[in-house]
C-alpha cells in the first residue's frame, strides 16, 4: 500500500484527516487482497491501465476531487476504484449519486464505522464490469444528519431481476428522492419503447404487442459542450439496458458521429440536445444539423423519436424575449425539422 499521507492535497491536512484517510486505506486492505492504494487519482488511473484487480485512490470529499472523479468515471475502466472520504458535515450525496448515470459503475455511500462498510468495499472491489466509487463518511460527519442515507447501486443486481439501487435506511434524504424520481421517469420512458415477448395468458400481452413496433434496438444521440446532455444520454441508455434491452442493442454517441443518411433506416432515436451560444447547436452536433438541413429528400416516416432539450432559462434573463427565443432552441428546431420530414414523435 502506498502511504496515504502522500495523497494529492493532503500535505496541509490536519492529523485527524490523515488518520481518517489511513483508516479508509486499512478497510480497503481487508476488503481486497494485494490491494493497490495510490497517492492520487492520476496515479491510480495510470496503474489501472495495466488491468487486473482494482487500483484505488483514497481522496478527501471536495469539489476538486469530485470533478476529477467524474472525468475518469466516463472512461469506464473496470480496474479503477475511488474512495471519497467525508471527514466533516454537512455531507452532500448528490454528486456521488450522479455517478450512477455513467452506467456500469458500482456506487455506494456508507458510514465508515458501520458494519456494512467492509461489505460495501468488498463488493466494490469485486465489481469487474466498470469502475467503483464509494463514499465513506466519518460517523461524526453524519451523526446529526437525520437524512444521511447509506445506499448501494450495484448493476449486477439487474441480472437477478432486482433494482440495482438499494438502501436499508428508514428515511431517504430529499436529494436522493429527487434523483430517483428523475431516474424512474427515464425508466418509464425506456420501458415505453422496450420490446417484450408476449406472455401466454399474461395481463401485459396487449402492452407487449403494442411495444413490439418500437423494434429491438434504440439509438441515443446527444450534442453537448459541457457534458450535461451526454450525461442525460447515458442515463437514458442505462435505463434502456436496465429495462430489458441487450447492451449491444443500445447505441449511444454524438450527433456528428451519426450518418444523416441512416436516419431513414432507424426505428427509434432518442435525442439529447443541449444549447450553446445564442440558441446554437453545440460543437459536436453542428455538422449533423447542417447536413440534415441539406437533405430535403429524406423520408423519415419510419422513424420514431423523442427529444430531451436542455437549456438555462436564466442565461438570457428569465422571462425576457431573448430567453423565449433561444431557450432549448436547437432541440425545438430539430423537432420541427424531423416532423416536417415525416418522423413520428414517440413522446409528445
Amino acid at each position: 500500500i502506498f502511504p496515504a499521507s502522500r495523497h494529492a492535497g493532503l500535505g496541509t491536512c490536519p492529523y485527524s484527516i490523515q488518520k481518517i484517510m489511513d483508516k479508509a486505506s486499512a478497510l480497503l486492505k481487508k476488503a481486497q487482497k494485494d490491494v493497490k492504494v495510490c497517492d492520487s487519482l492520476s496515479a491510480a488511473r495510470a496503474a489501472s491501465a495495466a488491468g487486473g484487480s482494482k487500483c484505488w485512490a483514497v481522496l478527501p470529499l471536495g469539489s476538486s476531487s469530485l470533478s476529477e472523479v467524474h472525468t475518469v468515471l466516463q472512461d469506464g475502466s473496470s480496474s479503477l476504484g475511488v474512495v471519497l472520504v467525508a471527514a466533516q458535515g454537512p455531507v452532500s450525496q448528490m454528486e456521488v449519486l450522479r455517478a450512477m448515470e455513467y452506467g456500469g459503475v458500482y456506487v455506494a455511500a456508507e458510514s465508515m464505522e458501520a458494519p456494512g462498510a467492509a461489505q460495501v468495499l468488498a463488493e466494490a472491489a469485486s465489481f469487474d464490469s466498470g469502475p467503483s466509487l464509494v463514499l465513506l463518511a466519518e460517523a461524526k460527519a453524519v451523526q446529526e444528519d437525520d437524512q444521511w442515507t447509506a445506499f448501494k447501486y450495484d448493476p449486477r443486481r439487474e441480472s437477478q431481476g432486482l433494482d440495482p439501487f438499494c438502501t436499508e435506511s428508514d428515511r431517504v434524504r430529499d436529494e436522493i428522492k429527487g434523483f430517483l424520481s428523475r431516474q424512474n421517469l427515464l425508466t418509464l420512458i425506456a420501458k415505453k419503447c422496450l420490446p417484450k415477448e408476449p406472455v401466454a395468458g399474461g395481463a401485459d400481452g396487449d402492452l407487449s404487442q403494442g411495444l413490439a413496433d418500437a423494434s429491438k434496438t434504440v439509438t441515443i444521440l446527444y450534442t453537448s459542450d459541457t457534458g450535461h446532455a451526454e450525461e442525460c444520454a447515458k442515463a437514458v441508455a442505462r435505463q434502456c439496458r436496465a429495462g430489458g434491452y441487450a447492451s449491444s442493442a443500445v447505441r449511444c454517441g454524438t450527433l456528428d458521429s451519426f450518418d444523416v443518411s441512416a436516419l431513414a433506416s432507424e426505428p427509434f432515436i432518442a435525442f439529447c440536445v443541449a444549447t450553446a451560444g445564442k440558441g446554437e447547436f453545440p460543437g459536436n452536433g453542428r455538422n449533423f444539423w447542417n447536413k440534415l438541413n441539406d437533405r430535403s429528400d429524406l423520408d423519415l416516416k419510419g422513424l420514431k423519436y423523442c427529444i430531451f432539450g436542455l437549456g438555462d432559462s436564466h442565461y438570457w434573463g428569465k422571462g425576457t424575449e431573448d430567453s423565449k427565443v433561444n431557450f432549448a432552441k436547437p432541440a425545438r428546431d430539430l423537432d420541427d425539422l424531423l416532423e416536417k420530414m415525416g418522423a413520428q414523435r414517440f413522446l409528445p
